[in-house]
């Protein structure tokens, strides 16, 4: 293919394009790319690429090609984000770190975010990167919590009909599925889990919190607790529930065979029925709770945002901004002709008002 000529129009979004990041400049294939946007896999070893490579040249300017390495500068961060990691350092590895300080899901062990949160982790004592008590965690062996997106999600459809479609994550679904993973490594949901020698009671526990926090990304850590208690009596009723039935069979034998129904049976299966209504009572008291703090929550923050976002646009808006600042003069000249006319009163009316002009009219 013989040589491309580019046009004037062109050149110029070349130059505008180089000069507003003169500092970070495009590669030839970002360029090439964004010159010939409607030629299909174009890159910059193409005729066009190389047309604008001497274009470049002729105005004393090197193109960064896609080979070369440009190496970036670690990253700083802030007091908070120290903090968040140092937090954190125990429960999420440093990819899984960077992805949530950036907000950057596509992060890998390679990206500069995720090396600089190794690098500050490494300067961390070693107290704060592992788990507090891990001796008093050994019975827990057999429990594995999610450390990443991907296990976070089998374990969410494993409990949640109609999970996530793993080819469809949102970014809210990836903050979820992060903040699920911080909260099955609290210690207390590990205390709790570790508490149950039954693998159904172990399981059914997780299901609950699970399904009941895997779209929350919002929750307090006093929140967090309570879900956990509304968990453990969904196993509490499913015990009760158990013991009903066996007492119940036992006395549908007496009854098959004839014999007296044994009064202390029947108290005791009453006793469990009325143990398990009451259990059943405070878990939907407790899920009511959550639910109404939550949005009262969540309803406060949205006013809050609304507030501010409404003052700011009132404020972009120049004909509001105008208007504003006309009513704000406008109330300045009525104070100072009112106090003109107090100031013409008798000494002993201004000294009971005792206010100047200047107290008046600047507070």
């Amino acid at each position: 293919m013989k040589e491309i000529e580019l046009n004037d129009e062109q050149k110029n979004l070349i130059i505008k394009t180089w000069n507003d990041n003169k500092n970070n400049p495009p590669s030839l294939h970002q360029l090439t790319q964004l010159i010939f946007p409607d030629i299909p896999n174009v890159d910059g070893r193409s005729v066009y690429g190389k047309s604008i490579k001497k274009f470049l040249a002729s105005r004393d300017l090197k193109i960064r090609t896609k080979s070369e390495y440009t190496p970036k500068d670690r990253v700083e961060f802030s007091p908070e984000q120290k903090d968040f990691i140092a937090n954190n350092a125990s429960m999420m590895t440093a990819v899984e770190l960077a992805r949530t300080l950036f907000n950057n899901y596509d992060l890998n062990n390679l990206s500069i975010e995720s090396r600089s949160v190794q690098e500050y982790l490494d300067t961390l004592p070693k107290q704060v990167t592992t788990v507090q008590g891990d001796e008093d965690l050994q019975n827990l062996e057999d429990y594995k919590p999610p450390k990443n997106l991907e296990r976070a999600l089998v374990r969410v459809n494993k409990y949640v009909l109609d999970g996530i479609d793993k080819d469809k994550l949102s970014a809210k679904h990836k903050k979820d599925m992060t903040s699920l993973i911080s909260y099955l490594h609290t210690y207390r949901f590990l205390h709790q889990i570790g508490a149950y020698t039954n693998p159904v009671d172990r399981e059914l526990f997780e299901s609950s919190f699970v399904r009941y926090t895997f779209d929350k990304s919002d929750l307090t850590q006093e929140e967090v607790d309570q879900y956990i208690v509304l968990s453990t009596e969904v196993v509490i009723s499913s015990n009760i529930q158990e013991t009903v039935q066996t007492l119940q069979q036992q006395i549908n034998n007496e009854i098959d065979s004839g014999q007296k129904i044994p009064m202390p049976l029947v108290e005791a299966v009453t006793s469990a029925r009325n143990e398990y209504n009451q259990c059943v009572t405070r878990q939907q008291k407790l899920l009511n709770d959550l639910k109404v703090k939550r949005s009262e929550r969540l309803q406060n923050q949205v006013k809050e945002n609304a507030s501010i976002l409404n003052l700011v646009q009132m404020w972009k808006d120049e004909d509001t901004r105008k208007e504003m600042i006309k009513m704000a003069d406008m109330r300045r000249e009525v104070l100072k002709t009112e106090i003109g006319r107090l100031s013409s009163m008798d000494d002993v009316k201004a000294r009971i008002f005792g206010l100047t002009e200047e107290e008046v009219l600047n507070g």
